[in-house]
Protein backbone atom coordinates (compact mmCIF):
# COMPACT_ATOMS: atom_id res chain seq x y z
CA UNK A 1 0.00 0.00 0.00
CA UNK A 2 2.95 2.58 0.79
CA UNK A 3 4.71 1.97 -2.44
CA UNK A 4 1.18 2.57 -4.54
CA UNK A 5 1.02 5.74 -3.09
CA UNK A 6 4.81 6.57 -3.10
CA UNK A 7 4.29 5.76 -6.83
CA UNK A 8 1.36 8.22 -7.12
CA UNK A 9 3.03 11.04 -5.15
CA UNK A 10 6.07 10.35 -7.40
CA UNK A 11 3.70 10.63 -10.73
CA UNK A 12 1.78 13.79 -8.89
CA UNK A 13 5.45 15.67 -8.06
CA UNK A 14 7.13 14.70 -11.52
CA UNK A 15 4.28 16.01 -13.53
CA UNK A 16 4.12 19.31 -11.80
CA UNK A 17 7.16 19.62 -12.12
CA UNK A 18 7.70 18.95 -15.49
CA UNK A 19 5.57 22.24 -16.29
CA UNK A 20 8.73 24.28 -14.69
CA UNK A 21 11.09 25.93 -17.50
CA UNK A 22 14.66 25.21 -17.14
CA UNK A 23 15.02 29.39 -16.56
CA UNK A 24 12.97 28.86 -13.04
CA UNK A 25 14.65 28.62 -10.10
CA UNK A 26 14.97 25.45 -7.73
CA UNK A 27 15.00 26.09 -4.22
CA UNK A 28 14.47 23.66 -1.00
CA UNK A 29 12.52 23.96 2.18
CA UNK A 30 12.52 22.31 5.61
CA UNK A 31 10.43 22.18 8.01
CA UNK A 32 10.48 20.73 11.73
CA UNK A 33 7.47 20.69 14.00
CA UNK A 34 6.73 19.44 17.34
CA UNK A 35 3.26 19.30 18.85
CA UNK A 36 1.75 18.74 21.66
CA UNK A 37 -1.68 17.50 22.36
CA UNK A 38 -2.92 19.48 25.50
CA UNK A 39 -6.67 17.97 25.36
CA UNK A 40 -8.76 15.97 23.09
CA UNK A 41 -9.46 19.12 21.62
CA UNK A 42 -6.51 21.79 21.85
CA UNK A 43 -2.17 21.36 21.51
CA UNK A 44 0.24 23.52 21.28
CA UNK A 45 3.36 23.08 18.76
CA UNK A 46 6.37 24.91 17.30
CA UNK A 47 7.40 25.02 13.66
CA UNK A 48 10.81 26.08 12.56
CA UNK A 49 11.89 26.24 8.68
CA UNK A 50 14.67 27.61 6.16
CA UNK A 51 14.43 28.69 2.79
CA UNK A 52 17.62 28.03 0.11
CA UNK A 53 16.91 29.44 -3.07
CA UNK A 54 19.49 30.12 -6.12
CA UNK A 55 18.93 26.47 -6.66
CA UNK A 56 19.22 25.14 -3.24
CA UNK A 57 22.05 26.90 -2.44
CA UNK A 58 21.50 30.29 -0.46
CA UNK A 59 19.56 30.14 2.83
CA UNK A 60 17.47 33.17 2.72
CA UNK A 61 14.31 32.88 4.79
CA UNK A 62 14.02 31.61 8.59
CA UNK A 63 10.73 31.37 10.37
CA UNK A 64 9.24 29.93 13.12
CA UNK A 65 5.50 29.64 14.56
CA UNK A 66 4.12 29.18 18.06
CA UNK A 67 0.85 27.92 17.60
CA UNK A 68 -2.14 27.25 20.25
CA UNK A 69 -5.22 25.68 18.34
CA UNK A 70 -8.82 24.29 19.57
CA UNK A 71 -11.08 22.93 17.46
CA UNK A 72 -14.48 21.20 17.86
CA UNK A 73 -16.39 18.07 17.19
CA UNK A 74 -18.44 19.78 14.00
CA UNK A 75 -14.63 20.10 12.43
CA UNK A 76 -14.61 24.08 13.39
CA UNK A 77 -11.41 25.23 14.35
CA UNK A 78 -9.32 28.03 15.36
CA UNK A 79 -5.62 28.74 16.01
CA UNK A 80 -3.64 31.88 17.90
CA UNK A 81 -0.02 32.02 16.55
CA UNK A 82 3.40 34.39 16.80
CA UNK A 83 5.28 34.69 14.31
CA UNK A 84 8.78 35.42 13.48
CA UNK A 85 10.36 35.88 10.41
CA UNK A 86 14.30 36.82 8.68
CA UNK A 87 14.45 37.54 5.58
CA UNK A 88 17.70 38.48 3.78
CA UNK A 89 17.42 40.79 0.64
CA UNK A 90 20.42 42.22 -1.35
CA UNK A 91 22.91 41.09 1.50
CA UNK A 92 20.88 42.85 4.38
CA UNK A 93 18.49 40.75 7.04
CA UNK A 94 15.46 42.16 7.84
CA UNK A 95 12.64 40.90 10.85
CA UNK A 96 9.37 40.75 10.77
CA UNK A 97 7.05 39.57 13.94
CA UNK A 98 3.48 39.59 13.99
CA UNK A 99 0.35 37.88 15.76
CA UNK A 100 -1.76 35.90 13.86
CA UNK A 101 -5.29 34.56 14.11
CA UNK A 102 -6.74 31.55 11.76
CA UNK A 103 -9.95 29.79 11.33
CA UNK A 104 -10.54 26.51 9.87
CA UNK A 105 -13.52 24.09 9.00
CA UNK A 106 -13.15 19.93 8.43
CA UNK A 107 -15.44 17.77 6.52
CA UNK A 108 -14.86 13.93 5.97
CA UNK A 109 -15.89 13.25 2.27
CA UNK A 110 -15.45 9.46 2.21
CA UNK A 111 -12.92 6.62 1.07
CA UNK A 112 -10.46 8.32 3.40
CA UNK A 113 -10.49 11.82 1.91
CA UNK A 114 -10.48 15.08 4.09
CA UNK A 115 -11.11 18.83 2.76
CA UNK A 116 -10.04 21.73 4.73
CA UNK A 117 -10.90 25.17 4.34
CA UNK A 118 -8.62 27.48 6.38
CA UNK A 119 -7.70 31.60 6.72
CA UNK A 120 -5.06 32.96 9.03
CA UNK A 121 -4.45 36.70 9.65
CA UNK A 122 -0.98 38.30 9.84
CA UNK A 123 -0.80 41.42 11.87
CA UNK A 124 2.81 42.89 12.06
CA UNK A 125 3.87 43.90 15.58
CA UNK A 126 6.81 45.39 14.84
CA UNK A 127 7.43 48.62 12.52
CA UNK A 128 5.75 49.45 10.26
CA UNK A 129 2.85 48.08 12.33
CA UNK A 130 -0.82 46.98 11.48
CA UNK A 131 -2.29 44.23 9.57
CA UNK A 132 -0.10 42.72 6.83
CA UNK A 133 -1.99 40.22 4.62
CA UNK A 134 -3.87 37.01 4.90
CA UNK A 135 -3.66 33.78 3.72
CA UNK A 136 -6.69 31.37 2.73
CA UNK A 137 -6.30 27.85 2.07
CA UNK A 138 -8.09 24.80 0.46
CA UNK A 139 -6.55 21.25 1.29
CA UNK A 140 -7.48 17.89 0.33
CA UNK A 141 -6.02 15.03 2.42
CA UNK A 142 -5.82 11.09 2.28
CA UNK A 143 -5.11 9.25 5.04
CA UNK A 144 -4.73 5.54 4.89
CA UNK A 145 -2.91 3.44 7.51
CA UNK A 146 0.33 6.01 8.48
CA UNK A 147 0.84 7.30 5.15
CA UNK A 148 -1.06 10.68 3.94
CA UNK A 149 -1.43 11.99 0.74
CA UNK A 150 -2.05 16.00 0.53
CA UNK A 151 -2.91 18.50 -2.55
CA UNK A 152 -2.93 22.15 -1.02
CA UNK A 153 -3.66 25.68 -2.37
CA UNK A 154 -2.59 28.71 -0.20
CA UNK A 155 -3.11 32.25 -1.59
CA UNK A 156 -1.47 35.28 0.29
CA UNK A 157 -3.80 38.44 -0.01
CA UNK A 158 -2.36 42.01 0.74
CA UNK A 159 -4.73 43.93 3.73
CA UNK A 160 -2.03 46.37 3.99
CA UNK A 161 -2.52 48.24 1.02
CA UNK A 162 1.25 48.71 0.36
CA UNK A 163 1.67 46.57 -2.27
CA UNK A 164 1.19 47.24 -5.56
CA UNK A 165 -1.57 43.80 -6.02
CA UNK A 166 -3.60 42.84 -3.43
CA UNK A 167 -3.47 39.53 -4.69
CA UNK A 168 0.05 39.09 -5.06
CA UNK A 169 1.41 35.01 -4.16
CA UNK A 170 -0.07 31.93 -4.51
CA UNK A 171 1.61 28.62 -3.65
CA UNK A 172 0.75 24.50 -4.98
CA UNK A 173 1.45 22.08 -2.12
CA UNK A 174 1.55 18.27 -3.38
CA UNK A 175 3.07 16.56 -0.42
CA UNK A 176 3.46 12.57 0.90
CA UNK A 177 3.53 11.66 4.68
CA UNK A 178 4.35 8.64 6.20
CA UNK A 179 4.29 7.41 10.10
CA UNK A 180 7.31 6.28 10.41
CA UNK A 181 6.62 6.00 14.24
CA UNK A 182 4.00 6.44 16.84
CA UNK A 183 5.40 9.96 17.65
CA UNK A 184 7.60 10.65 14.23
CA UNK A 185 6.19 11.51 10.94
CA UNK A 186 8.37 12.66 7.46
CA UNK A 187 7.11 13.75 4.65
CA UNK A 188 8.36 15.07 1.54
CA UNK A 189 6.80 17.33 -1.90
CA UNK A 190 6.60 19.97 -4.09
CA UNK A 191 5.65 23.57 -3.89
CA UNK A 192 5.09 25.81 -6.81
CA UNK A 193 4.97 29.40 -5.70
CA UNK A 194 4.07 32.46 -7.94
CA UNK A 195 4.41 35.89 -7.43
CA UNK A 196 3.21 39.31 -8.48
CA UNK A 197 4.65 42.92 -7.69
CA UNK A 198 2.65 45.32 -10.02
CA UNK A 199 3.57 43.39 -13.05
CA UNK A 200 3.36 39.39 -14.19
CA UNK A 201 3.59 36.22 -12.22
CA UNK A 202 6.89 35.04 -11.35
CA UNK A 203 7.23 31.19 -10.57
CA UNK A 204 9.95 29.23 -8.53
CA UNK A 205 10.16 25.63 -7.57
CA UNK A 206 10.11 23.63 -4.23
CA UNK A 207 11.43 20.81 -3.44
CA UNK A 208 10.10 20.02 1.06
CA UNK A 209 11.26 17.79 3.15
CA UNK A 210 8.84 17.66 6.71
CA UNK A 211 9.89 16.68 9.92
CA UNK A 212 7.17 16.50 12.50
CA UNK A 213 6.94 14.84 15.88
CA UNK A 214 4.25 14.60 18.68
CA UNK A 215 5.03 14.54 22.26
Amino acid sequence: MFARWLCAAAFSLLSLAGTARAAEDWQYWSTWAATHKLSDSSRLSVLAEMYAQDDMSDDYVYDEYVTYSRWSPNGLGWLLQAYFEAVESAGAWTGVRSAVAGISWERELGCGWKMNVADRFFYRVNSPAGWDYHRPKLAFECRTGGTIFELADEMRVDLSGDRADEFYRNRLFVTLHRKVTERLTLGIGYVRQSDRSGGPWSDFNVLQTVVKYEF
